[in-house]
C-alpha cells in the first residue's frame, strides 16, 4: 500500500514538472504518432491547446509535410529499439503555419504491464535566432554612428571590384582623420567628442554614393569608396582629389555643440585601383592608411595619395618574412603572459601572447608578424614552439601546489589547426612535457569555422578527448552562428575588446555584450571578456553575468608571472 501511495505521489510530481515548466514543451506519443501528454509549454511553442492536441496525430499537428516520411521512420525506429535518436535541431510547425526552430530531444519510456510512450523534450529557439541576428546586425555596424564598421565595408570593396561589368575602370578609396580629436575628448569630454563624430558621420554621407559605401574605421577614422565608374586613372584621381577637398571644406563648418561653436580640419589618405581588382580590400585600405600617415606628416598638404615611394612597407614585409624563419632556431621569440581573473579578481589563468625581439628589427609587433608568419606557413613551426614553451611552464607550475591551479589559454592559427597532423602534434607535446591537458586551452578565432565545420568538428572532438578545451575568441566579429556554437565542443566564449570598449549606457556595444554573456550562459559556457581597463567596465560586466576578465586593469602582458601572484615565485 504505501509503495503505491508512494508511487502515485512521484508520479504526481512529475505531472506538475511537466505541466508547471515554460522553458521546454513536453509532449506524449502513443506508437501511431497520436497525442497522449501536451504540457502548457507545448501550447505557448505551438498553438494547441491541450484539448485540441490530445488524440490528435503528430504528423498533422507540429511536421511539415516535407518532414513526414523521414520522422514516421525515425519514430517506427525509436518504438522498435525503445530508445531515442539524438537531439537535433528542427523546423516544425506552428498552428497558424508559422516556422517554428527547436532544439529537440526523444526517449521512449517502456514501463511493465503498459504501452511504450514516446516523448519529445522541444525548447524554442526563435528568441535566440533573434538574438543571433541581433549579434550579426550589430557586428557590421558602429556602434556610435550606426554607419557600416571595417568588415562590411572590406566585404563591399571585395564584392563590387570583383564583381563590376565595367571592365578597364578605376576606383577610389579614401580614409578621413579628424585632427587632433583626441584634444577634443581630453578638453570637452567624451560626450561632446561623440557628438563631434555623429556631426562627421552625417556630413560624410552627404559624400558618400551609397548606404555601405561610407564607414567608420574606428576611433576619428572613416573610409570612402569611390565605385569603379572612372575610365582613366587620371580621372579617377581628379575625382577623388576633388571628393576629397569638398569633405574637408565641408567638415571645417562650425558646429554648434553644448552651446558653443566648434570646428573641425581633417587629413585624406587616397589609394587608386583598377577594377576588376585582384589586391585584396584590406590592402588596399593598408595603402590608403600608408597615403593618411603621409598627409599627417605633412605641414602644408592635407590629401596624399599612395604613390610607389610608399612602398617601403613592402620591403619590411620581405624583411620580416625571411627573418621568421630563423625566429625560432635563434632563440628570439618569448612568452608573455596576461591574466585572466574571476570576479573576485583572483588569477586563474594566462593567455600566452607571443613576442619578437629581433637584433636588427627590434621588437616586431605581433600584428605586423603574424599575418605574414600565416601567409609564409612559418606559424606552423612558431604555433609548435609556443605551445612547448606553454605546456613546459603547465608541468613547472603543477610541480608547486600554490601554481598547481592555473591555467594558460593559446592562440591557435587556423593553418595550424587545418593540418592533418595537428592532434598528433598536440598529443606529442602534451606527453613529452608532462603538462596537464585540463589546464591547456586552445583559443580559436571565427575564421576557422568558415570553412569545413565537419571537418572542425572532428579535430576538437579528438583534441577534447585528450583533455584540452576550447575557447571561441571574439565572438560576434566574424563568422561564427548559433548553428555552429549547437555543434562545436565548446568551454568557452571570449566577449571582444571592442565591445567592452562602448559599454555606454544604451549602447549598442553593451547590448551586444550583454547578449553574447546571456547566450554563452545559455548553452552552459563560460564567458570571458577582454580588454578590461578600467573599474566601471569591471562592475558593468559583472552585473551582465560575465565571470572572467582579462586586460589591463588586472595586468599587462609579462614574461614575470609572478608580477600577478604577490609574494610567490615562479
Amino acid at each position: 500500500m504505501t509503495n503505491n501511495r508512494d508511487k502515485q505521489t512521484s508520479e504526481a510530481r512529475f505531472h506538475k514538472l511537466f505541466d508547471d515548466t515554460q522553458a521546454m514543451s513536453i509532449q506524449g506519443y502513443r506508437v501511431d504518432g497520436s497525442v497522449v501528454y501536451w504540457n502548457a509549454a507545448s501550447e505557448r511553442i505551438y498553438g494547441y491547446s491541450t484539448s485540441e492536441a490530445l488524440g490528435r496525430s503528430l504528423y498533422d499537428l507540429i511536421i511539415p509535410h516535407e518532414m513526414r516520411d523521414e520522422v514516421k521512420r525515425a519514430v517506427a525506429w525509436m518504438f522498435d529499439n525503445e530508445e531515442g535518436i539524438p537531439p537535433a535541431r528542427l523546423n516544425l510547425k506552428h498552428k497558424d503555419g508559422t516556422t517554428v526552430p527547436v532544439y529537440s530531444s526523444h526517449t521512449v519510456v517502456s514501463l511493465p504491464n503498459d504501452e511504450p510512450i514516446m516523448f519529445c523534450m522541444d525548447a524554442d529557439m526563435r528568441s535566440l535566432e533573434m538574438a543571433e541576428a541581433e549579434v550579426q546586425r550589430l557586428s557590421y555596424y558602429d556602434s556610435l554612428t550606426d554607419l557600416p564598421n571595417r568588415r562590411l565595408m572590406l566585404e563591399r570593396i571585395t564584392s563590387v571590384t570583383r564583381n563590376t561589368t565595367v571592365e578597364s575602370s578605376f576606383a577610389a578609396l579614401l580614409i578621413v582623420d579628424i585632427d587632433n580629436f583626441h584634444s577634443i575628448n581630453e578638453s570637452l569630454g567624451y560626450e561632446i567628442g561623440d557628438q563631434v563624430l555623429l556631426n562627421c558621420a552625417e556630413c560624410l554621407q552627404r559624400f558618400s554614393s551609397s548606404q555601405d559605401a561610407l564607414a567608420r574605421l574606428g576611433k576619428d577614422e572613416f573610409a570612402v569608396f569611390l565605385p569603379c565608374t572612372a575610365p582613366s586613372l587620371d580621372i579617377a584621381a581628379t575625382e577623388a582629389e576633388q571628393l576629397g577637398e569638398q569633405i574637408i571644406r565641408a567638415l571645417k563648418t562650425p558646429m554648434l555643440l553644448d552651446g558653443r561653436s566648434h570646428q573641425v580640419d581633417a587629413c585624406i589618405g587616397i589609394t587608386l585601383f583598377r577594377c576588376p581588382e585582384a589586391t585584396p580590400a584590406d590592402e588596399l585600405l593598408r595603402q590608403a592608411d600608408i597615403a593618411l600617415k603621409m598627409a599627417k606628416r605633412s605641414n602644408t598638404i592635407d590629401i596624399s595619395f599612395f604613390d610607389q615611394q610608399m612602398e617601403s612597407s613592402v620591403k619590411k614585409h620581405l624583411e620580416i618574412s625571411q627573418a621568421l624563419n630563423h625566429a625560432v632556431e635563434n632563440n628570439e621569440l618569448a612568452l608573455a603572459l596576461q591574466p585572466q581573473v574571476n570576479a573576485q579578481g583572483e588569477t586563474v589563468s594566462f593567455e600566452a601572447l607571443l613576442r619578437w625581439q629581433h637584433p636588427e628589427l627590434g621588437a616586431v609587433s605581433p600584428n605586423d608578424f603574424i599575418p605574414i608568419a600565416e601567409a609564409t606557413e612559418s606559424i606552423i613551426s612558431i604555433g609548435d614552439w609556443v605551445l612547448e614553451k606553454s605546456c613546459q611552464m603547465l608541468a613547472h607550475w603543477n610541480e608547486e601546489k600554490a601554481f598547481e591551479h592555473l591555467g594558460i589559454s593559446v592562440n591557435v592559427s587556423s593553418l595550424q589547426f587545418r593540418r592533418g597532423d595537428f592532434v598528433e602534434r598536440v598529443k606529442n607535446i602534451l606527453n613529452s612535457s608532462g603538462a596537464t591537458p585540463s589546464k591547456l586551452r586552445f583559443e580559436l578565432t571565427e575564421s576557422l569555422l568558415a570553412e569545413d565545420i565537419d571537418d572542425v568538428v572532428e579535430q576538437m572532438e579528438s583534441l577534447r578527448k585528450l583533455g584540452v578545451s576550447f575557447s571561441l575568441d571574439d565572438f560576434g566579429t566574424g563568422y561564427a552562428s548559433l548553428a555552429y556554437l549547437t555543434r562545436l565542443p565548446l568551454n568557452e566564449l571570449k566577449v571582444d575588446r571592442a565591445f567592452v570598449n562602448d559599454l555606454g549606457r544604451h549602447s549598442k556595444g553593451a547590448l551586444l555584450a550583454e547578449t553574447i554573456i546571456s547566450l554563452g550562459r545559455s548553452m552552459n559556457l563560460t564567458v570571458i571578456a577582454e580588454g578590461v581597463e578600467t573599474e566601471q567596465q569591471f562592475k558593468r560586466l559583472q552585473n551582465m553575468g560575465c565571470q572572467h576578465f582579462q586586460g589591463y586593469l588586472f595586468g599587462k602582458p609579462s614574461t614575470n608571472v609572478k608580477d600577478y601572484l604577490p609574494g610567490k615565485s615562479l
